[in-house]
């Protein structure tokens, strides 16, 4: 599959809306969204939306989950992950920082 990580918004104290694109090539896929206060992403501090189907086209769709929880005045980095049987995508990692 292909991603693209897109900015955050609806930016509040304690959440935000992430927002993303994806394009299946053709296969069944899932996508979910990462985030943390870790900037590599790859710590135990990590977390994860709920993994979504987008299906199996040939579109790209642009997609969102909202989170909730997050610390006030605290900085986030978050990206896009969409996953098939042709592979795992992974978008760019981009940041935004709650009210």
């Amino acid at each position: 599959p292909s991603v693209t990580t897109g900015d955050a918004s609806g930016i509040t104290n304690s959440g935000a809306t992430l927002v993303g694109r994806v394009n299946p090539n053709g296969t069944d896929t899932t996508y979910w969204f990462e985030y943390s206060t870790d900037s590599i992403l790859g710590s135990v501090l990590l977390q994860k939306t709920n993994a979504i189907s987008v299906g199996s086209g040939s579109n790209t769709s642009s997609v969102r989950a909202d989170i909730s929880g997050l610390n006030s005045k605290t900085t986030y980095y978050f990206r896009i992950v969409a996953d098939n049987n042709v592979g795992t995508t992974t978008g760019d990692k981009i940041s935004f920082k709650t009210k």
